[in-house]
């Protein structure tokens, strides 16, 4: 491959934006709600939310499993006493604490009981 080809490969490349404020994890939830493009078997794919819901604790709401694509990892938000705490960032006011308060408030207002019934 010459040097030519791989500043082309480069250009290409679409970069997954960080998420790292309650805001943004606001953002990624509306983007995730959004978007049926993250089916798509191309992970680089511009239109995938940063964020996506993976799985929910039921009946009771206390873990929230989330697949951040820019740590390229699963994240897992516990939930204790009505309180989300990120176990990746150790902290209660990263994105993914948005993205699980956004997600908590869709279940309670819906009335939602399954992983089945949010991700249809």
């Amino acid at each position: 491959m010459s040097k030519r080809d791989k500043i082309k490969l480069n250009e290409l490349q679409i970069k997954t934006p960080k998420c790292e404020s309650l805001d943004d994890g606001t953002f990624a939830f509306l983007n995730w709600m959004n978007c049926k493009s993250f089916v798509r078997k191309d992970d680089h794919y511009i239109h995938n939310p940063p964020l996506i819901l993976k799985h929910v604790n039921f009946p009771y709401i206390t873990l929230v499993k989330i697949f951040d694509r820019f740590l390229n990892s699963d994240v897992i938000v516990d939930i204790v006493d009505g309180i989300p705490l990120c176990k990746s960032c150790i902290t209660d006011d990263c994105s993914h604490i948005g993205f699980t308060i956004c997600l908590k408030q869709l279940i309670d207002r819906e009335g939602f009981e399954s992983n089945e019934e949010i991700l249809k």
